[in-house]
């Protein structure tokens, strides 16, 4: 029995999301759509094991979320034929494991079974894909199972979407991509600060108990370094914390278990003491620089959540109320279909 073809306004109505189920309000020249509505998405399917190869002249096939990186796609497999085909422009996205994790396609590719391609003439694809990013909870709130996460094709179709004249979308990307690009900078420099921090410790440890940064406080005090001399690591003469801060260097590696045994530099008792007291100062300031370092991380996330949750709210100050509706592009798209 052949399918009921739906009227336009039947279309219409299935497409627009109810008053009641919109998550907030958005501007009045947008509306609220279905993801399904205002473009195709193409599930994946495995091609036949027989026509699976290595040799890259065929159609890579992209199998899921492990294929996909940040902005890029990396394939190991190729078919000679393909079931299910995305073309270059398509947004790519994972529909297990890391659901909604999606790239832009750079030519055509094969999709498996864990991904999915979405494509569409009224919704600019950058800005599909930041939609994916800020909608995940809805996303996981509609999957199944719990161990490997994953969607069904009716859960990307019936995605609920603020649908902005596609001239505000360009907008939005540019605002979005710029700020979240500045973010994205201060992120990787913060993170290389603290990806040294093991390093800077060890180097003010080893700095203290070497001599290096009592220098200006010897020159002061009238004091050589030649007042230094070797001593067993169990001495008398050496004082409890500088004791502690040379075990944490690498003045003493595994020389021996027997302390007797470990020769080390050591200076007088003052200087032990001063050495002692600036290591603590110095690595006081350092865990100050982690807490803020990691302070700051997390506002950077708080600030591009925020970024992003203005953007879809039409809050960027870059709407322009005169553009057209978007219900009308809705209903050119839904013609077409």
């Amino acid at each position: 029995m052949a399918k009921k073809q739906l009227t336009l306004e039947e279309k219409i109505q299935n497409a627009l999301v109810p008053e009641e189920e919109q998550p907030f309000k958005v501007p009045e020249n947008w509306c609220w759509a279905r993801l399904g509505s205002v473009g195709s998405i193409i599930l994946g399917q495995y091609p036949k094991r027989e026509d699976a190869t290595d040799d890259d002249t065929f159609i890579p096939v992209i199998s899921g979320v492990a294929e996909l990186d940040d902005n890029s796609i990396t394939v190991k497999k190729y078919t000679k034929t393909a079931t299910k085909v995305s073309q270059s422009g398509d947004l790519v996205i994972s529909m297990k494991n890391n659901i909604g994790k999606s790239v832009i396609a750079d030519k055509e590719y094969c999709l498996g079974r864990g991904v999915a391609a979405f494509r569409s003439d009224c919704v600019d694809i950058s800005y599909a894909r930041h939609l994916l990013s800020n909608f995940k909870d809805y996303l996981y709130e509609n999957a199944t199972g719990s161990t490997t996460p994953q969607i069904a094709g009716k859960v990307l179709q019936n995605m609920p979407i603020p649908f902005p004249p596609l001239g505000e979308q360009k907008r939005i990307v540019s605002v979005l991509e710029s700020s979240c690009a500045d973010l994205d900078r201060a992120k990787e420099l913060i993170e290389k600060v603290l990806g040294g921090t093991e390093i800077r410790k060890k180097s003010i440890i080893n700095g203290g108990v070497t001599g290096k940064l009592t220098s200006f406080w010897r020159k002061i005090k009238g004091i050589s370094r030649d007042s230094w001399c070797t001593k067993p690591l169990d001495s008398s003469d050496i004082h409890e914390s500088f004791g502690n801060w040379l075990k944490q260097s690498q003045c003493v590696g595994t020389q021996s278990e027997n302390m007797q045994d470990v020769q080390v530099s050591v200076p007088t008792l003052s200087e032990q003491q001063e050495i002692a007291s600036i290591i603590r100062n110095l690595l006081a300031k350092e865990n100050t620089v982690i807490t803020n370092c990691q302070n700051v991380l997390s506002s950077i996330e708080t600030i591009k959540k925020s970024i992003l949750d203005r953007a879809f709210r039409g809050e960027l100050g870059t709407n322009d109320p005169a553009e057209e509706c978007t219900l009308n592009l809705l209903k050119e798209e839904l013609q077409n279909q």
